[in-house]
């Protein structure tokens, strides 16, 4: 019981709700903390890609404020730290997929500059990032519109090639988990080209989701 109630209060050093599900430190150079304004990481400086990232989603995020299209280097980040630069998406057959997604932050024009940094990017098929990954964006932009806080991970895990030329990889599956007031959601997603628009039905099992990743999820 001990144990538990200490894992419990370690996890618990990110603001607005977030845990630090992997236990990630700036003494990491693969398991390294970032805390953004709008959003909070773990980064994998060696591979070149975010391990997570989480945010929270309420009605006050969502605003009038337009996508700023900045995609930009985190300059955060130790220099040593790989990280992909927008030009090695050309000609890749990728999109820059968000994790921590624009639209989730058109409260200020900072917050949203913000999710254009490349850090906040994993490359995805353009049949995910604009099938049933942006469509559970938008289901959980309409939960908050009614009133609901979210707390939201995304991730990507595995490796099925490397981005163009680079060391960069790119995920075999992208991954989420949704806490609502009424429900929680885990989801997988293959990184593919054909895939079902339902993004329900890529739910699995916080166990299962939990031994792929090795994370903890609270």
């Amino acid at each position: 019981m001990l144990i538990s109630i200490l894992f419990s209060l370690f996890l618990q050093v990110l603001p607005v709700g977030i845990f630090n599900i992997s236990g990630a430190s700036t003494a990491s150079t693969t398991n390294y903390l970032s805390v953004k304004k709008g959003y909070a990481m773990s980064y994998d400086g060696q591979q070149g890609r975010a391990n997570w990232v989480a945010w929270t989603l309420t009605s006050q995020d969502i605003g009038e404020v337009p996508r700023s299209n900045k995609f930009r280097q985190d300059d955060s980040m130790p220099r040593s730290f790989l990280i992909a630069d927008e030009q090695d998406y050309k000609y890749t057959g990728y999109d820059r997929g968000h994790l921590c997604n624009s639209e989730d932050r058109t409260g200020t024009y900072f917050l949203n500059e913000e999710t254009f940094l490349m850090s906040n990017m994993l490359p995805q098929t353009p049949q995910l990032n604009r099938g049933p990954w942006e469509r559970l964006e938008a289901y959980c932009r309409k939960l908050a519109k009614r009133g609901q806080k979210l707390v939201i991970y995304a991730g990507g895990i595995g490796s099925k090639d490397r981005l163009g030329s680079t060391r960069i990889p790119i995920p075999a599956y992208c991954w989420k988990v949704i806490y609502t007031p009424e429900k929680t959601w885990c989801l997988l997603f293959p990184n593919e080209h054909d895939l079902h628009p339902n993004w329900q039905s890529y739910s699995v099992s916080k166990a299962q989701l939990e031994k792929m990743t090795g994370y903890r999820f609270p």
